[in-house]
Formats: C-alpha cells, sequence, structure tokens
C-alpha cells in the first residue's frame, strides 16, 4: 500500500476535498460534480464532528482518500443506523487504501452505535454506486449486501412539453418551509428506511446556498402543507427536485403531480436548463410513474448497501 498519512478532515480542506469528491465522481459515473459550498456545509451538519466523525488520507500532500460517518437521532427499525460514505481517488485504487478506509469508517461507526444507542444491533450503509462498479466490489468483500436501489431521472426543461394542468401550487414563504418538515415527516412515514427529520436538520437543510426556495412549490390548506417539492442548484441550470411529496390525508388528489409541474414551470421560467430528481426503486406511492408521465427519463441506477453487525456494548 502506498505510505499515507492519515487525518481527521477540517474545514481548511474543503477545496481538496471537493477535489477529490469529483474526481471519483467522474470516474463512477454517480452523478454531476458537487460545489465546495455544498461540501463546506457538512461540516455544520448537526451530529457531525469533523474531529471524530471524518478521516482523510494524504499521499505526498494530496488527498487521495476521504470518508465520513453519521447517525441521525433515532434507530431505525430497532437498529443502530450509521452511515458511512467514502471516496478514493482512481488513481490510487487497488492498492488496499479503500478497505483500510472502509475500516476506520467502520470502527467510528461502531463508537457513535455504542454513544448514542447502546444495546442495539448496529446496522451499517453506504452508497454502493452505479452497478458493477468498484465501491460495490469493496462493499461485498466487507460482507455488504444490496439494500435497495435509486434511480435517477432527468428532463431537458427546453423540450419539456407543459400539460397545461392548472396551477394550485404556490412558493412556500419562512413559515411554510418549517411546516413542510411536519408534511415531509407524514408523507415518508410509511416508507421503508425513513426515519422522521429533527428540527435541527431540516433548518440546516433550509439553509444552504444550493436552496431554490423560489422554484419551490407547496399546496396550502390553511397554514397546513399538504404536498411540496422542493427545489435546489447544485450546479448553474440544473433545478434538482430533492424531495416531493404528499400527506397520507391528502394522497390521490393528484397534489403531488401538482406541485412537481409548477416546480418545473418555474426552473424553465428562470432559465434551468434540466431537472432532476432521484426516486427510491421501493417507493410505495408510485413515484417513478408520477416522474414518467412528467417527462422525466432515467439516466443512472445508484445502489445502496448495507451490513447488519451484532449489538454494541450495553
Amino acid at each position: 500500500m502506498t505510505s499515507l498519512s492519515w487525518r481527521a478532515l477540517a474545514p481548511e480542506d474543503v477545496p481538496a476535498l471537493t477535489e477529490l469528491i469529483n474526481t471519483a465522481i467522474v470516474a463512477d459515473d454517480t452523478g454531476r460534480p458537487v460545489a465546495a459550498a455544498s461540501v463546506a456545509e457538512q461540516f455544520s451538519m448537526p451530529r457531525f464532528d469533523a474531529a471524530t466523525d471524518s478521516v482523510g488520507a494524504w499521499a505526498d500532500g494530496t488527498l487521495v482518500a476521504a470518508g465520513s460517518t453519521w447517525s441521525g437521532s433515532e434507530p431505525l427499525d430497532g437498529h443502530a443506523m450509521v452511515v458511512t460514505n467514502g471516496h478514493v481517488h482512481p488513481e490510487h485504487r487497488g492498492c488496499g487504501i479503500g478497505s483500510a478506509l472502509l475500516g476506520r469508517l467502520e470502527a467510528r461507526a461502531e463508537e457513535i452505535a455504542h454513544e448514542r444507542f447502546p444495546g442495539l444491533p448496529v446496522r451499517l450503509r453506504a452508497p454502493g454506486g452505479t452497478a458493477g462498479s468498484a465501491t460495490q466490489r469493496l462493499l461485498e468483500k466487507h460482507g455488504y449486501r444490496p439494500d435497495n436501489y435509486f434511480i435517477t431521472m432527468e428532463v431537458a426543461l427546453a423540450a419539456w412539453l407543459d400539460p397545461g394542468e392548472p396551477a394550485v401550487a404556490v412558493p412556500p414563504d419562512a413559515p411554510g418551509l418549517a411546516a413542510t418538515r411536519e408534511a415531509h415527516n407524514d408523507a415518508f412515514r410509511d416508507h421503508r428506511n425513513f426515519t422522521p427529520a429533527p428540527e435541527d436538520v431540516w433548518q440546516h437543510w433550509m439553509s444552504g446556498e444550493e436552496n431554490r426556495h423560489d422554484l419551490s412549490r407547496v399546496v396550502l390548506e390553511g397554514d397546513r402543507v399538504l404536498a411540496y417539492s422542493l427545489v435546489g442548484e447544485p450546479q448553474p441550470g440544473v433545478a434538482h427536485i430533492e424531495i416531493l411529496g404528499t400527506r397520507r390525508e391528502a394522497r390521490g388528489r393528484g397534489l403531488a403531480r401538482a406541485v412537481l409541474l409548477e416546480a418545473l414551470r418555474a426552473a424553465r421560467a428562470a432559465g434551468m436548463s434540466v431537472a432532476e430528481l432521484e426516486v427510491d426503486s421501493t417507493s410505495p406511492t408510485g413515484a417513478d410513474r408520477l416522474y414518467t408521465s412528467a417527462g422525466f427519463e432515467p439516466v443512472r441506477t445508484i445502489s445502496r448497501y448495507q451490513r447488519d453487525r451484532g449489538s454494541v456494548r450495553p
């Protein structure tokens, strides 16, 4: 293995970390490049301490591998669930760095599970990349198995055919954005692997630089949000529909389609060139059919892997 220097990441590492992540994204065809501002925001994520929850490997002063761990505030299906995520520079793969990185992340994940959910069995989760990727092979080598898949779908807005359905959705104001958290937690509570978004995580997310609240849309009933489509702009000209949902009580009324169409109209009017989103292949609401009917087409499928461990110390 290449001689490496390992240490925790820090905010001053954002430029090097962004370059590493984007190099891996291009090599693995896992999506669009990320902006440095988005990478920097991860350092202020609630319940994330870069000094203990991140690690990077340097070779001759160059960041060649990096990863992080994170856990929510609640267990999932009786497990202490911890998410790990890592990247290895394509030119430094095949010499054991990925396994070394994963081992460090797993060790920290076990510590987090013990600290926050003592006595519960541990569930480790990690993105697996595309079919046959080096990431999938690494995870399978270490006992991980596919859990589910996320399909990225896109529509070119210049060629998009607006069905012309009446507008019933509006841009959210600040109270509307706050109220959307409750709607989101209700909309997704019957989806597998979902844990409610706590207020601090929601506020962190809503304050991100990539958010385009002007392109987002909600359907209101009084001051309650019934349906929502929240939009970001991770790259210039790209409208990313971060989340879209409908309260369980309001399903079957076409409200998800309404907020989706209004978001697409707003994005095109704002000069966006493409709209994109990810849909869980196991969605119980048939969301992929909604997106297809609105003009979206699949462009890639990204896997998510997990590994269940035994109980942590009480």
